[in-house]
């Protein structure tokens, strides 16, 4: 029974694949032209333009064979005024169906140098939660007076003077009103 299991898994992964190829394919197609043909742009930023006319625009850029659903979602994605995110959703949909998540970045910004081991116990402590794979990027911002400020991905945490300050600040002319 497992053997059947495992050729099955082959063959679902090699459909996975066929489908992602020809999805990266088409929006990479889609971005190119989107980027190069004016008549596209023209399109494509006429806020009179209906949904039809912006999907025969689709129509004539993407491959004979895409899928109506690519087209869709490109429709979608320009009445929502995101066709600038088309490679990344090219690239996050690699990663998900890969299973393989890119590197987050770390950036860590201290008032004062870090000593290595201030370092690595910062470089511990990010990676007990938010796991393996961050780029770690340490440097100096003499602004904040004080502390750190630390960015993961697009999580930020200030426990920096400076903010603290801002904060009392603000605190206390809200009072004062």
């Amino acid at each position: 029974m497992g053997d059947k299991i495992a050729r099955a898994d082959r063959y679902a992964q090699a459909v996975l694949q066929a489908m992602l190829e020809q999805w990266q394919r088409s929006l990479e197609q889609a971005g190119a032209a989107i980027g190069a043909d004016e008549e596209v742009k023209g399109v494509l930023a006429d806020p009179a333009a209906d949904a039809a006319a912006r999907r025969d625009v689709f129509a004539k850029m993407l491959p004979d064979n895409a899928p109506e659903e690519i087209s869709n979602l490109l429709l979608l994605m320009a009445q929502e005024d995101d066709l600038d995110l088309i490679g990344d959703v090219s690239s996050i949909l690699r990663e998900s169906v890969s299973g393989q998540r890119a590197p987050m970045k770390a950036e860590v910004a201290s008032a004062i140098e870090l000593t290595e081991t201030e370092q690595a116990s910062i470089r511990s402590k990010l990676i007990s939660d938010h796991g393996e794979g961050l780029l770690f990027t340490f440097r100096v911002d003499p602004n904040l007076l004080g502390g750190l400020r630390v960015r993961v991905g697009d999580h930020l945490i200030d426990m920096s003077v400076a903010t603290r300050l801002a904060t009392l600040r603000e605190s206390l002319s809200s009072a004062v009103r």
